[in-house]
């Protein structure tokens, strides 16, 4: 017997009834948190859902007392001293804004929360002028982590770990399961899935439909997956409509995809960063980028409803159907 169950709008996934099931949702980190694990128990899912909290803590730039919030508010003035786990993700994101060329960058703040206001109230001041201003303050090569402390060289410059942060705590969140004994389940945030213990079925939403554009099932027993879609989130200003991922270089949202799919084994931190990397990269830069980093899956939706996937996706899956 099967179940179908929907995760969010991104992604879904069949799971069997054949063992017993602890399935809950909380509201974390601005979107649905679900955590699924077989054979197991409440008090364990509560642990997992525990450490997103933590996390959510200490990352979220809409909390005014995260870690975060405080080296923004100290740009250009002093170090902050952050805890390891605000260290290892800042870390990790300048790493992974040398190797993409600052497709990702962690500094991109000044655009996303400065300009745009993603998810704020109040209106965006969406010009030309405030963007060109904004775009000066974008550059990771000045956020310098030492030891326990971190700081953003200019003021001004701002913190967003929105594109890594997500899969910095579900990989947090199936390290804290494992450590409890739990073998099997699958824990969710928004677009970032990732799936341990076995395999399943899932299908990529169509971004410019209803349904699925693609169906597969994962191959590896222990896989992450994390989507970026234009669709997610959207301001509007002066009629016009912007989404979410905006591109370091130009200031604006990229155009060339309506989504990007990204399979690593066992890394959604990575996943994560990546999704967003490859998706503000634009076309050109993308398949260059995925061509020299062959452990890396895609699954891409251009801007005309065109697919592709490369060789890694099929090695980390079986049964692809593509609509």
């Amino acid at each position: 017997m099967f179940l179908g169950l929907f995760i969010f709008t991104l992604i879904y996934t069949v799971i069997s009834l054949a063992e017993t099931v602890i399935e809950r949702q909380q509201y974390q980190m601005g979107t649905y948190a679900r955590v699924l694990i077989y054979g197991a128990t409440d008090q364990q899912a509560d642990r997992a859902f525990s450490e997103i909290s933590r996390l959510d803590k200490l990352l979220s730039d809409f909390n005014p007392s995260s870690e975060v919030s405080k080296i923004n508010l100290n740009a250009g003035k002093r170090s902050v001293k952050v805890s390891p786990e605000v260290s290892q993700v800042l870390t990790i994101s300048k790493k992974v804004a040398e190797e993409t060329g600052g497709g990702f960058d962690p500094t991109i703040g000044a655009l996303t929360i400065g300009v745009y206001r993603f998810g704020r109230d109040g209106e965006s001041n969406i010009t030309e002028k405030e963007i060109h201003r904004a775009r000066a303050l974008v550059d990771y090569k000045l956020l310098t982590i030492e030891g326990d402390t971190a700081f953003l060289e200019k003021e001004g410059m701002m913190l967003d770990l929105g594109g890594i942060g997500k899969g910095y705590a579900i990989d947090k969140a199936v390290q804290a399961l494992k450590e409890q004994g739990v073998t099997k389940g699958i824990v969710s945030l928004s677009g970032d899935i990732r799936v341990f213990g076995h395999d399943v079925t899932m299908g990529i939403k169509d971004p410019s439909g209803e349904g699925t554009i693609a169906e597969f099932i994962t191959a590896t027993g222990d896989l992450a997956v994390s989507t970026s879609g234009g669709y997610e989130r959207t301001v509007t200003s002066d009629g016009k409509t912007y989404h979410h991922l905006i591109m370091p270089g130009t200031g604006k949202p990229g155009d060339d995809f309506l989504s990007v799919t990204v399979l690593l084994k066992g890394n959604n931190t990575l996943a994560d960063a990546y999704a967003t990397a490859l998706f503000v990269m634009g076309k050109d830069k993308a398949l260059k980028f995925l061509s020299k980093h062959p452990q890396i899956g895609a699954f891409i939706v251009f801007a005309n409803g065109e697919t592709y996937y490369n060789k890694a996706f099929t090695e980390l899956t079986k049964n692809i159907k593509v609509d």
